[in-house]
């Protein structure tokens, strides 16, 4: 079996980072070339006459991106600081500049943003786009570069992006030829790939064939639990894939449980549902109620209702309304609504085996 070995960039990883640039970055050392002038340079000539010590000190310690590009403009022999400071940085750097340019800001993590208010948005984008513009195409690039893997160029022509028509092969867990090269392969910067091959983000065309095989080298390459689960929701549902994908059960089955086998705990419900509804695989009620119960004991608050429903219907185990009462009583906790239905249904029992306060509280609601 496989075991889950993502390379997170978790708490301070997921931290951005003040771009660095090597301590003699301003140094001048190019007095035998030609003087060349910007206007802005005209204007601040104290620019050229400072310490290179000083500059490094001042920019390239507390700057970020955007003023990185702004300063892009000031002195022609800093016109590829930006690439410079990326390069510098290495991998983590190059990973934070893409993502900047993929969202506009000058700073970014890749985490995802709660979803505010357009106000809210639009002050934020006031704050947090002062030099580096948005350029998803540039983006794509640096993503590209960071992924660690080569692309296979067959895979580079667009799917037409019809509903009909497609030609989009479905990929099991078990086909796949893991190249040698790509061993460095970076689980985020693939999955970001993917998504914006999904959606056509920073390309001509969305390429649905190239982001399953970007999701395929993130689960392969990187053990990536997350890169299966979502393969397994763009065979299962279309609109995860904006309609580009065919519907395949058997395949969205098969990565589900590739997910759930490596812990992945809402793969581990998915995978229940498949097998309560022989969906992709020969119906269980006994498998359904195994992997039901392991998401369960993980923390999934739905499949605490499944487990009781399974014991008040006697679906893979014998019929036991108490233990299917205390299934719905932590579903209940847990804040699901269904666990509430559940207890009601079942109230006779369930004023036996639930707490009296807590009882009194569902049932005089």
């Amino acid at each position: 079996m496989k075991t889950q070995a993502i390379k997170n960039r978790n708490s301070e990883q997921n931290m951005t980072q003040t771009p660095s640039l090597p301590a003699l970055y301003f140094a001048n050392n190019d007095s035998n070339s030609p003087p060349t002038q910007t206007a802005i340079e005209e204007e601040f000539p104290s620019l050229q006459t400072l310490p290179c010590e000083l500059l490094h000190a001042c920019f390239a310690k507390y700057a970020d991106w955007g003023d990185l590009a702004k300063l892009a403009c000031v002195q022609s022999k800093w016109k590829n600081i930006v690439e410079d400071a990326a390069e510098f940085g290495g991998r983590d750097a190059v990973w934070e500049l893409s993502m900047c340019l993929l969202h506009g800001d000058d700073e970014h993590d890749g985490s995802e943003k709660e979803k505010k208010e357009d106000a809210d948005e639009q002050d934020s984008n006031a704050k947090n786009n002062r030099g580096l513009q948005k350029n998803e195409a540039l983006a794509i690039k640096y993503l590209t570069r960071v992924s660690g893997v080569e692309i296979d160029e067959t895979l580079l022509a667009s799917s037409d992006g019809s509903s009909d028509g497609r030609e989009v092969k479905s990929a099991l867990p078990s086909s796949w030829t893991c190249p040698e090269s790509d061993t460095d392969a970076d689980e985020a910067a693939l999955l970001q790939l993917a998504t914006c091959h999904l959606s056509g983000v920073g390309l001509p065309t969305p390429n649905p064939q190239l982001a399953l095989h970007l999701l395929q080298s993130a689960y392969h390459l990187t053990n990536s639990v997350e890169s299966a689960h979502k393969l397994a929701l763009l065979y299962e549902y279309p609109p995860q894939s904006n309609n580009l994908v065919s519907i395949d059960v058997v395949a969205a089955f098969e990565w589900f449980k590739a997910a759930a086998e490596n812990g992945h705990i809402p793969s581990m419900a998915e995978l229940a549902l498949c097998y309560e509804l022989g969906c992709g695989v020969a119906q269980s009620d006994e498998e359904a109620l195994d992997w039901y119960t392991k998401a369960a004991n993980a923390g999934h608050s739905a499949s605490h209702y499944s487990v009781g429903e399974h014991f008040e219907e006697a679906r893979g185990v014998r019929m036991d309304h108490e233990e299917a009462c205390l299934w719905y009583y932590r579903a209940a906790r847990l804040g699901e609504e269904d666990g509430v239905g559940g207890l009601r249904r079942l109230e006779d029992v369930a004023r036996r085996v639930v707490p009296e306060a807590e009882a009194d509280a569902v049932f005089n609601a």
